[in-house]
C-alpha cells in the first residue's frame, strides 16, 4: 500500500473516531453539523470529540488520581500538538489535520480554557457564588464556542454573544442533568442561590429532592432562559444570519428551554431529553431562516 493511501486511510479511521464520540446518532449535535463543509466538519468534530472525552474523564472516573493523570496526559499531548504539530491521538491527529497553522494558533488559549475547566470539574468543591459559576461556565461551554467561531468565517463582533451562549447551552446542560450529576456531587448551583432557599448541597440528596428543589428550579430555568434570549437579541443585532451551525445550536438550546419549561423542570427524579426527529427537524429548519426574535 503507498504511503498516500495509507495516510488516507489513517485520516479517514481518525475522523470516524472523532465522529463516534461527537456525533452520535440521534444527537443535536449531529444535526447542527449537517451543513458544515467537510474541513470544517471534521475540526469541529474533533473539538466536540475533545470536549466529550475531557468530559468523560471528570464525570465516569471514579478514582481522582486516575483522572488527574489522564487530564495531565492530555495537558501534554495539546501542547505536543499545538507547539510542535505532532500529535497520536486519533482526535488530535484529525484535528491537525483539517487546520493551517495560523488557526491552530487562535484555538490555543480555548483550549487552555477548557482543559482548565476541566480541572476545575475534578478538584470541585461547590461553587460560592454565580459569578463563580459565571467562570467555570465560560472556560467550560464559552471556551467551546469561541473554538468553533475560530475556525468558522465570522465576524468578529459575533464572537463575545456566541461565547456568552455557550456558556449558557452548559449552564443548561448542567440543569439538564442535575439528576445525573448529583450522584458523583456536581451541583453546579451557587451555594447563596440555594441558602436564599433556606436549601444547601446535602438536600440534593434528601427523598423529597424534588419537590424541595422545584421553586429553585424553575426560577432557575427563568433567568436562564431570559438570559438567554437577551444574548441572543444582541447577536441579532449584529447578525440575523451567523452561520447556520450557531443557528441549528442556537434553535436546540431554545427547544431544550421549552421542554424543561413543559416538564417544570423536573430533573432531579427524570431526564427530560427531546426526541431525535425532533432535534433534526429544528436543526434543519433553523438552517434555512435567520435567527428568530424571542417569543
Amino acid at each position: 500500500m503507498g504511503i498516500m493511501n495509507k495516510k488516507t486511510l489513517e485520516l479517514a479511521k481518525n475522523n470516524a473516531e472523532c465522529a463516534r464520540l461527537a456525533r452520535p446518532i440521534g444527537s443535536g449535535f449531529r444535526y447542527a453539523c449537517l451543513t458544515l463543509a467537510d474541513t470544517h466538519l471534521h475540526a469541529i468534530t474533533a473539538l466536540k470529540a475533545l470536549d466529550v472525552t475531557l468530559s468523560d474523564i471528570t464525570h465516569t472516573i471514579s478514582e481522582p488520581h486516575v483522572a488527574r493523570a489522564k487530564l495531565d496526559w492530555w495537558r501534554g499531548a495539546l501542547h505536543e500538538a499545538t507547539e510542535q504539530n505532532t500529535a497520536a491521538h486519533p482526535i488530535l491527529a484529525a484535528l491537525l489535520a483539517s487546520v493551517d497553522a495560523p488557526t491552530l494558533k487562535k484555538l490555543v488559549p480555548h483550549l487552555e480554557a477548557r482543559l482548565g475547566s476541566a480541572l476545575l470539574e475534578l478538584d470541585y468543591q461547590g461553587f460560592e457564588t454565580p459569578a463563580d459559576l459565571s467562570s467555570y461556565l465560560d472556560a467550560r461551554g464559552g471556551a467551546q464556542f469561541a473554538l468553533y467561531c475560530a475556525l468558522l468565517p465570522i465576524d468578529p463582533a459575533l464572537e463575545p454573544p456566541l461565547r456568552s451562549l455557550g456558556a449558557l447551552q452548559h449552564r443548561l446542560h448542567c440543569l439538564q442533568f442535575l439528576g445525573r450529576d448529583r450522584a458523583h456531587g456536581f451541583i453546579y448551583l451557587p451555594a447563596e442561590r440555594m441558602a436564599a432557599h433556606k436549601l444547601s448541597e446535602a438536600d440534593v440528596h434528601h427523598p423529597d429532592a424534588a419537590q424541595l428543589f422545584a421553586p429553585l428550579l424553575q426560577q432557575e430555568l427563568a433567568d436562564l432562559s431570559q438570559e438567554y434570549e437577551q444574548t441572543v437579541t444582541a447577536l441579532r443585532q449584529h447578525n440575523r444570519y451567523p452561520p447556520k451551525f450557531f443557528r441549528a445550536l442556537i434553535a436546540l438550546d431554545r427547544a431544550r428551554i421549552r421542554l424543561l419549561r413543559r416538564s417544570s423542570v423536573e430533573v432531579i427524579s427524570q431526564r427530560p431529553e427531546p426526541a431525535p426527529m425532533a432535534e433534526l427537524v429544528t436543526a434543519w429548519w433553523a438552517a434555512k431562516r435567520p435567527i428568530p426574535p424571542a417569543r
